[in-house]
């Protein structure tokens, strides 16, 4: 269940905001995009950029609804759920500090007649560095957060939509080096998320360490 807490700060809605745009990484899917879509109808380049960028949000809100359900019928604890996620979102994050860009391996061998659900919308937008950090917030959020984080979702699924659409423009702007510098940047940001959510866990454990629930004798 939800709890009921005050009103988050703009803090934690620029947070999630922030955290969720630097995992799904639009500007290095924009450029990987307009590779995949060389030489298509502007008609055929709408179409697919709205596909992917539906597929991408309904997933994350899916998990975002569902996460708590996901908890309960496989007895995770919001606990695990930190650990895993922080730790699924910091590999992501080294990979885009000192690896291949993730879009692009996810692009690898795709064929160009459909790809807006596969690789564009999963996994290359909502792979599982995104599902990570969204089942990540989801944990032990109030009401009100929970309802920031799915307004933060749809924002970054309309920017997703935007950056496709701008996809040559920016490829033209940025270049090779350009794209590089803002996929590291953008896993730089990754880290400190990620070390966040393990930050959180270890206070959890901390915290019932020192407080253990004793249960009354019989």
């Amino acid at each position: 269940m939800f709890h009921l807490r005050p009103f988050p700060t703009l803090a934690f809605a620029l947070g999630v905001f922030t955290s969720l745009f630097s995992v799904i990484n639009p500007t290095s899917a924009a450029v990987i995009f307009s590779g995949l879509t060389a030489g298509w109808d502007r008609a055929r380049v709408r179409q697919t950029a709205f596909r992917a960028s539906f597929t991408a949000t309904c997933v994350m809100v899916g998990f975002a609804l569902l996460g708590k359900v996901v908890f309960g019928v496989f007895g995770f604890t919001s606990l695990a759920m930190r650990f895993v996620g922080g730790f699924l979102v910091m590999w992501s994050a080294f990979g885009m500090l000192y690896g291949e860009d993730p879009h692009v391996k996810d692009a690898e061998g795709t064929a160009r007649e459909d790809i807006a659900i596969i690789p564009l919308g999963i996994p290359m937008l909502a792979g599982p560095g995104t599902i990570s950090t969204v089942m990540g917030f989801i944990a032990g959020l109030s009401i009100s957060e929970a309802l920031v984080l799915l307004a933060a979702i749809l924002v970054n699924g309309w920017l997703i939509h935007l950056f496709l659409l701008q996809a040559r423009w920016i490829t033209d702007r940025l270049g090779p080096t350009g794209t590089k510098i803002v996929t590291k940047l953008m896993g730089l940001i990754l880290a400190a998320v990620a070390m966040q959510f393990l930050i959180n866990g270890v206070k959890e454990v901390a915290k019932e360490i020192r407080n253990p629930v004793v249960t009354a004798e019989s």
